[in-house]
């Protein structure tokens, strides 16, 4: 990203040419702030789903998309199955 560039400045085409050539979160996020009407966090366990990213490589995100096809869940139903069966084989074991 360009040197102090603010992202709320930046046209949709500009952030996802960002992200596209590998542009960190972070950076982005670097200088928020909280706003005052956002109010406490909820418990995590109050929330059915939560975003998290996962850098993959096209070849992946490309067969992922072949797999779904036209189904419901799409890319991310098959990560979570993906991630549940993962869990289900290893339940009790320590990380």
């Amino acid at each position: 990203m360009t040197a102090n560039r603010d992202p709320r400045t930046m046209s949709r085409e500009e952030l996802l040419a960002y992200f596209d050539h590998g542009g960190d979160l972070s950076e982005l996020l670097r200088d928020a702030t909280v706003g005052p009407d956002l109010g406490p966090a909820p418990a995590p366990e109050t929330i059915p789903m939560i975003v998290t990213g996962v850098r993959l490589s096209s070849a992946t995100v490309r067969r992922l998309d072949e797999l779904a096809g036209n189904d419901r869940g799409g890319r991310s139903g098959l990560i979570r199955q993906a991630i549940d069966e993962f869990l289900a084989r290893h339940s009790g074991e320590a990380a």
